[in-house]
């Protein structure tokens, strides 16, 4: 290139120095390949021309003025608490840290996977919510020392009249229950709430096994759920209504309801979660001594027992691809039952309790699960995607619980609900139909009077006088 410049025309050269957009970028160019001295190649020849990356100060502002319009749409104002205003000069508390301590999953990828199956939020909210539960597994909002929020996984979102209700799930270390425990003896006529968890477990087998936090839209207050008790899941069994968006709400119903709208949407989700909380076939492995009569564990399979199954075989519920992962709610209000304190009498002590309440087989079949007033089964099955049946996902869907659906394919698989919180009865409401309308009678003594208008002073039918009664033949 050097032997090129020293071989170029004077014309030419005057005419690239005198031009004011190309002369000062050859000139620039020269100059650094005077100073490198580099190896030039026919393939690297293009890179001298190439533009450097550094960008002017001018440039940088501009992309990040348009950078923040972009962003500008998805902010949301959240008021400062009068109570509590953030001191002078301290940083904006939205902004997180690149890394967080705790367990998130791969949030993008499970919605990207619920997308296929139509119930995904869209690019945009998407990553709304994964900040959003990011902050909240940073901020730890609503707990007390020693707690600490160690795994979060969105659980859903509920539909409100006035607002909505978007669900997380959380795994609190150290956890303390909420509200707490009354102290002194219990009194065993009561029946307690199901222990709280510290821990994750794969397999559910209390109702109080995570935290669950609530907000109306992604980036407001996250606002912590009471654990559900058993009288409000007994309540709420018997009531079909629909949430207002406010937690401090009364629930109304045809029944005393004990606890307020916050109470009662979290015995929907514990309903909604024992009965809607799946894994697929060989995920998970029962190791209990049943022989010896020990506690229950259920457990995931060992490393290299599960294959994963394709989106078809994910589709044969009846030959039990998919398994409830939790505990199903008893009678009581609780996933274990509760012993009063029955003791069998003397003269039978082989006797069992007549109140004994069981539940289902654990890992037991979604086909097995009855759904007699539907007239229907309670589990549907279906492929994303049929032009590509082997790399298409599996969708299943309760029919019992319209919203619930659970997507997977080969080890993947997402469990999810959106919805109104209500369960399927059965039969739509329809008016009671009315009988026609009788003919009137056409007798005499029940017809009107022309200036008939209701009744008169006298509290009486404003009918036609009755004809005057024949006179009687005097006697013979």
């Amino acid at each position: 290139i050097f032997s090129w410049l020293a071989g170029t025309p004077a014309f030419i050269m005057d005419a690239i120095v005198d031009n004011s957009r190309l002369g000062p970028i050859i000139q620039e160019k020269i100059l650094h390949l005077l100073d490198t001295q580099p190896d030039i190649t026919p393939d690297t020849l293009h890179c001298i021309s190439a533009k450097r990356p550094e960008q002017t100060p001018e440039e940088i502002e501009a992309n990040l003025k348009v950078l923040k319009e972009k962003v500008q749409p998805f902010k949301v104002e959240v008021p400062a608490d009068p109570a509590n205003p953030p001191p002078e000069g301290a940083p904006p508390e939205d902004i997180l840290p690149a890394e967080v301590e705790g367990d998130m999953g791969d949030l993008l990828q499970d919605l990207n996977l619920l997308e296929r199956a139509g119930m995904g939020f869209g690019k945009d909210v998407a990553l709304r919510l994964f900040l959003s539960l990011k902050k909240l597994l940073f901020k730890n909002p609503g707990t007390t020392e020693p707690e600490k929020i160690t795994r979060v996984r969105l659980w859903g979102k509920i539909y409100g009249l006035d607002s909505d209700y978007i669900v997380a799930e959380t795994v609190i270390s150290d956890r303390l229950p909420n509200p707490p425990l009354p102290e002194g003896e219990p009194n065993p006529a009561i029946v307690p709430p199901d222990p709280v968890r510290s821990d994750y477990a794969d397999f559910m087998t209390s109702t109080n096994d995570f935290v669950y936090f609530v907000c109306a839209e992604p980036g407001q207050p996250w606002q912590r759920l009471p654990d559900v008790q058993p009288s409000t899941v007994r309540a709420s069994q018997g009531i079909r209504r629909f949430f207002t968006g406010d937690l401090t709400a009364k629930v109304a119903s045809k029944g005393p309801f004990p606890g307020k709208e916050a109470d009662y949407l979290r015995a929907q989700i514990a309903r909604i979660t024992a009965d809607c909380r799946l894994a697929p076939r060989g995920h998970l492995a029962d190791t209990t001594d049943y022989e010896g009569g020990g506690e229950l564990q259920v457990q995931q399979s060992e490393e290299g027992t599960f294959f994963g199954m394709t989106g078809a075989e994910l589709c044969e519920l009846h030959k039990s691809a998919w398994v409830h992962s939790t505990l199903d709610v008893l009678p009581q209000g609780r996933s274990m039952y509760y012993n009063y304190g029955w003791t069998p009498p003397d003269d039978n002590p082989e006797a069992k309790d007549p109140r004994l309440e069981k539940n289902r087989p654990a890992l037991a079949s979604i086909h097995r699960d009855k759904a007699g007033m539907l007239g229907a089964p309670a589990w549907s099955a279906h492929l994303c995607g049929i032009r590509n049946s082997p790399f298409s996902s599996a969708v299943v869907r309760s029919n019992v619980w319209p919203g619930a659906c659970t997507v997977g394919w080969g080890y993947t698989f997402a469990n999810f609900y959106i919805g109104w919180g209500q369960r399927q009865t059965g039969a739509m409401f329809a008016p009671a139909l009315s009988w026609s309308p009788p003919v009137e009678a056409d007798q005499k003594e029940f017809a009107r009077n022309d200036k008939c208008k209701g009744r008169v002073e006298s509290g009486d039918f404003n009918l036609a006088p009755l004809p005057p009664p024949e006179e009687e033949a005097p006697p013979a």
